[in-house]
C-alpha cells in the first residue's frame, strides 16, 4: 500500500470512529489499531489526532466546494447534497463549537471558509431569483436567508440531539424539508423546486 492510499485509509477509519464514537473518546491509538498499523507508523502520515481533524475538514470543505460548483437552480438537490454532506462529516458538526474553541489551525480554517460558504449562498439564491425561481428579493433578505441556510446545515445535527430527536439519516432529510419550508414563501408561485 503507497503512501497516498495509507493515509487515505486512517482519514477513512478515523471519520468512522469519530462519527460513531466522538473526538474525545477515540485516540490515535485507536485509529493505528483499526487501520492494523503501529502507532508510530500512523504518526509518519498525521503528527497527531488534531492534524487528522484538519484533513477531514479539508475533505469535508472540498466536498463543499464540489458541490458550489454544479450548476443547478433546484433547491431541493442543493438542500440534498448539503445535508447528505452533514451525515458524512457528523463529528465535525455535533463537536465544530468545541474543536473551534481547541484548535487555533481548525479555527483559522473554519472562519474564512464559513464566511465564503455563506457568500456561495447568496449567489445562489441571486441566480435562482434571475432564473425565476425565486421572486425577487432585497439584499437584506437575501442576507438573512443565506445566514439561516448556513445556520441550519451546521446546526442541525447538535440541534437534533438536544432535543432528543434520534441522530439519524432520515431526521438529516428532515433537515432538508424543512429548509425547504423556510423558503417556501420565496419561490415563484409558491413552488417548492
Amino acid at each position: 500500500m503507497g503512501a497516498l492510499e495509507t493515509k487515505e485509509k486512517i482519514l477513512k477509519v478515523a471519520l468512522d470512529l469519530f462519527n460513531d464514537k466522538g473526538t474525545k473518546v477515540i485516540s490515535t491509538n485507536h485509529i493505528a489499531k483499526v487501520c492494523n498499523m503501529s502507532p508510530g507508523n500512523l504518526y509518519y502520515h498525521y503528527a497527531n489526532k488534531a492534524h487528522i481533524i484538519l484533513a477531514l475538514l479539508e475533505l469535508m470543505i472540498g466536498s463543499w466546494d464540489e458541490q458550489s460548483e454544479t450548476h443547478t437552480f433546484s433547491f431541493a438537490e442543493q438542500t440534498e447534497r448539503t445535508f447528505a454532506n452533514t451525515w458524512k462529516y457528523r463529528f465535525l458538526h455535533r463537536e465544530l463549537v468545541s474543536l473551534f474553541h481547541a484548535d487555533a489551525a481548525f479555527k483559522a480554517i473554519c472562519i474564512p471558509v464559513l464566511q465564503q460558504r455563506c457568500g456561495e449562498i447568496s449567489v445562489f439564491l441571486e441566480q435562482m431569483g434571475k432564473h425565476g425561481v425565486l421572486k425577487p428579493m432585497q439584499q437584506q433578505t437575501n442576507d438573512f436567508l443565506s445566514q439561516t441556510i448556513l445556520f441550519m446545515a451546521l446546526f442541525w445535527l447538535p440541534y437534533l440531539e438536544v432535543t432528543g430527536q434520534e441522530s439519524s439519516e432520515k431526521n438529516i432529510k428532515l433537515g432538508a424539508q424543512m429548509m425547504g419550508q423556510l423558503l417556501q414563501p420565496y419561490f415563484q408561485g409558491g413552488v417548492h423546486v
